[in-house]
């Protein structure tokens, strides 16, 4: 959805959430699935069964909660994409989900195995002559006591466009079973619609409360992307390259995953750690490509420590957003026909509105984001596939990394250093990765940390950085140019920051 704000008497400038895909309309609700009988099948690699596709009886938002739970509102047909959902079972090998950083600096050791039942969303081409041969398994993050397939809020447009397969993992124990306790309890699946979800469960009738079992899990879909076992209903897609993507705690766990598993199985090509990532940077010697993608926001809060630094090599690449917050605003939107808006609209369609965030700061950062993680998912598949090295990105300038972190910032508050977006590099307003709960009142207020701040400049403000419109429209024309040189942004993205105008 394109949102627009007015910046005073100069500017209006596309906000945060303004990322159209194709210019395409706003989606109508997804029509349920024809009536068809559910197959059960040994797929040969992966999962001992998969089961599905399991059918949609209701439109995404009806009251039953009969269709696929964070259903996208992305108009999926009109660009020959398909969304599925498949039940997988099997048996799990379990690893520490929670090693020490000595622990990650070795191969993980198994301790056990248990019995699983999860699902797995796909959303790939409608014909399998339109595969790229391509798979994201997006770690779903469980933060807010459910599954949020944040890869798909960021990158879900730049995957249909080229051709891509995503499939949204729902391994961890709070997605599918609910937490137990807290301001996030009883919100997982097999809450959410008890029937449609109730013989989901990792935790192996209750005996099991931890996520030992989600790295072999993650591993086992990986395995099933790849076969090519007739009874596998993915084999069509001739998947040979498999991405591991998520983001945040999902960042942390796929942090773990590389330096402890990954060098056992080997299963994933390439890894996108998105605003988040273990306590020990990737061990050079596991020598599958890996990106790490901060905002400012997380750097704030720790990121550059010394101890989870690590230089560019062969094998790593970590980029800084100026600007950027861990919770974008496009992410928090209301628009329920916004794909991105997985902790807004999509959230509310599912459990309705949430109480609003109380924060010092107004927020969060509006610095449109994603398109870097667009730009970062194709320097990673053509790092793997053509061996081609992505660009090196200089870092946020940081004077002192030990959280909160001292940045160097310019006379208007902004950070220097970092991948400069039009947002940061010719801005209308102050966005940094600045914030904090204003009281404890709504015990989601704590995630105020993750918001960044966005203040619009002044109309004097303004008139000290443009002498009009038009200059403020070639600047940015002359940054969009600039990051696509250096394959930050993407020619097939640039319209986001070109469509400013007076």
């Amino acid at each position: 959805m394109t949102r627009q704000r007015r910046l005073p008497t100069l500017l209006v400038a596309i906000a945060a959430a303004a990322g159209l895909f194709i210019a395409l309309p706003a989606a109508a609700p997804a029509e349920p699935d024809a009536a068809q009988p559910e197959v059960t099948a040994s797929p040969g690699a992966g999962p001992a069964r998969i089961t599905g596709p399991i059918p949609q009886r209701a439109r995404p938002g009806d009251p039953s909660h009969d269709y696929i739970f964070y259903s996208t509102p992305l108009d999926l047909r009109r660009v020959g994409h398909v969304e599925q959902e498949f039940f997988i079972s099997g048996t799990a090998t379990r690893y520490p989900s929670n090693p020490t950083a000595d622990e990650q600096r070795q191969t993980a050791q198994p301790i056990g195995s248990t019995p699983y039942t999860t699902r797995i969303v796909v959303r790939r081409p409608a014909h399998p002559g339109r595969s790229a041969g391509t798979a994201v398994v997006d770690w779903q993050n469980v933060t807010a006591g459910h599954d949020i397939d944040t890869e798909w809020g960021t990158s879900g447009d730049y995957f249909v466009r080229h051709g891509w397969t995503w499939v949204g993992a729902s391994v961890q124990r709070v997605g599918v079973n609910g937490a137990t306790t807290g301001a996030t309890a009883n919100l997982g699946l097999r809450q959410w619609n008890p029937t449609r979800y109730g013989a989901l469960d990792l935790t192996n009738g209750g005996t099991l409360l931890d996520d030992t079992q989600s790295f072999d899990v993650y591993t086992q879909i990986a395995d099933l992307l790849k076969g090519r076992d007739r009874r596998n209903p993915l084999a069509d897609l001739r998947i040979s390259k498999v991405y591991a993507g998520g983001a945040s705690q999902s960042g942390r766990f796929l942090g773990v995953y590389y330096n402890t598993v990954q060098p056992i199985r080997h299963v994933y090509d390439g890894f996108l750690l998105a605003i988040g990532d273990s306590a020990l940077p990737p061990r050079t010697e596991v020598g599958t490509k890996v990106f790490r993608v901060f905002t400012e926001n997380d750097v704030y809060r720790g990121a550059a420590v010394p101890s989870r630094v690590a230089p560019d090599s062969d094998t790593l690449r970590t980029w800084h957003i100026a600007g950027a917050s861990h919770v974008p605003a496009y992410a928090t939107g209301t628009d329920q026909n916004d794909f991105r808006a997985t902790l807004g609209g999509i959230r509310d369609r599912e459990y309705g509105p949430a109480a609003p965030r109380e924060c010092v700061n107004p927020g969060p950062s509006e610095v449109t984001s994603w398109p870097v993680f667009h730009a970062a998912y194709e320097a990673l598949d053509n790092w793997v596939r053509r061996g081609v090295p992505p660009r090196r990105a200089k870092p946020l300038a940081i004077v002192d990394p030990t959280p909160p972190a001292n940045l160097l910032r310019d006379a208007n508050g902004l950070a220097e250093g970092g991948i400069r977006l039009p947002d940061v590099e010719v801005p209308g307003a102050l966005n940094d990765g600045i914030n904090a709960p204003a009281n404890l009142d709504n015990p989601l207020n704590q995630f105020c940390v993750l918001y960044g701040t966005h203040r619009d400049f002044t109309a004097e403000q303004l008139r000290t950085l443009y002498y009009s419109g038009d200059d403020y429209r070639d600047q940015v024309r002359d940054v969009v140019e600039r990051l696509e040189t250096l394959r930050f942004l993407l020619p097939e993205d640039s319209h986001v920051f070109l469509r400013q105008r007076l």
